[in-house]
């Protein structure tokens, strides 16, 4: 557990002190990602370790020039490209915890410890609606909850900026610990039932380390200069973010990117006249094959805009926020798009956009279908192409859902 620092408290929460800490979380998720990995084993998929490494690594690289006017910029840029990058739930859920922080933060070149506080408590409550979890279901929350309760308290009864986050840490380190005995009601280790009871949650683990990272940050930051003020008022606009990568397999035979007016039949209703359809899924030829399947399906020869948003980026499985919010954007004719999703950490990739703003918001009108992801994609593009509104395509995915096979 770590040792409040002796001196003076840190005073500047800047750009700078939110670059080292980054660069600080970094080096320990690189250092940790094996125990991780090892945690994970038993109740998880096995792989937090190296998506936490690959997503913190690249995300440094991103991060470490670019020059961002103020901390929530930075930890916007962060939290979105997480999203993309980390594997699995894990993606979404951080890249939550920094859109939550930095948006709390605002445009301030400097924050307050005070507001800090705000942020931290802020990511907690994004973290908890998006997984829809809560202390002692054996997650992240039961390291951030009593991180961030300890924090405030601690800045409650007068203590300083590195005091409380000693407080933060040992809060977090406690709380990691304390979700061994546990039976795991959320997440993919709530599938092992009793068997989870037993096992040290991995993401309350990482959680843990980032808070302690943001600890020794701070006890370690350097003494404001003289005249520097703790915190500002002005107004600054944030960091212009990088403009999404073109959707995958956006309506055309085989998947090929085509334009929303693209083989238009005149008696038809128009493209910009229908619900658009969105298939997001782990694999990016899952998402391509069952696009198709719907297409042929549709018997019209003229099916509604459909885009997927299938693997991560770089070719690989997992989910990517920035495709989805491509995919979405291309099929969106102003009537809502229905999104179908494969497995739950793309539901929370979805679900993490959703709840955006500025520039990386999706359009209002976007719903997920609770539908399975074949069935329901053939019944929501071929209800979507007649020219539906999309309460009645939402319908046919929820027929498609309760249909039985036996």
């Amino acid at each position: 557990m770590p040792v409040p620092a002796e001196g003076p408290q840190p005073a500047v929460l800047d750009t700078a002190f939110f670059r080292r800490w980054l660069e600080r979380a970094t080096e320990v998720i690189e250092r940790e990602a094996d125990r991780l990995t090892e945690l994970d084993s038993p109740i998880g998929d096995a792989d937090h370790g190296a998506n936490m490494r690959r997503g913190f690594t690249s995300g440094a690289a991103v991060v470490r020039t670019d020059p961002y006017p103020a901390p929530g910029a930075l930890l916007k840029a962060f939290g979105n490209h997480l999203t993309s990058t980390v594997g699995g739930a894990a993606g979404p859920l951080y890249g939550t915890v920094m859109r939550r922080a930095g948006r709390t933060m605002g445009d301030a070149e400097t924050i307050t410890p005070e507001q800090l506080g705000d942020a931290l408590a802020a990511a907690v409550a994004g973290v908890r609606r998006l997984g829809d979890s809560a202390p002692g279901d054996k997650t992240m929350v039961d390291a951030l909850t009593p991180a961030s309760e300890a924090y405030t308290a601690a800045l409650g009864s007068g203590a300083g900026l590195t005091d409380a986050l000693a407080a933060a840490a040992r809060a977090a380190d406690e709380g990691a610990v304390a979700t061994v005995p546990m039976l795991a009601r959320r997440g993919r280790a709530s599938y092992l039932g009793e068997r989870s009871i037993g096992h040290q949650d991995p993401g309350a683990t990482s959680s843990a380390l980032l808070i302690n990272a943001l600890y020794a940050t701070a006890a370690e930051a350097p003494a404001p200069r003289a005249g520097q003020a703790t915190a500002t008022g002005r107004e600054e606009a944030p960091a212009e973010a990088p403009s999404a990568p073109a959707a995958q397999g956006t309506d055309g035979p085989g998947g090929a990117a085509t334009g929303p007016e693209s083989r238009q039949d005149r008696d038809a209703p128009r493209r910009d006249e229908r619900v658009g359809v969105v298939l997001v899924a782990h694999s990016r030829e899952v998402a391509a094959a069952t696009a198709d399947l719907a297409r042929a399906l549709v018997g019209t020869g003229d099916p509604a805009p459909i885009g997927t948003a299938g693997g991560r980026e770089d070719g690989g499985v997992g989910t990517s926020s920035a495709l989805v919010e491509a995919a979405v954007k291309q099929v969106d004719n102003g009537r809502g798009v229905v999104v179908l999703c494969d497995m739950g950490s793309a539901v929370l990739t979805v679900k993490a956009l959703l709840a955006e703003s500025g520039a990386h918001a999706l359009p209002s009108e976007v719903r997920i279908a609770d539908a399975p992801f074949v069935e329901g994609a053939v019944a929501v593009l071929v209800t979507a192409s007649t020219g539906a509104d999309i309460d009645v395509v939402m319908t046919a995915a929820d027929d498609a859902r309760a249909y039985r096979k036996i």
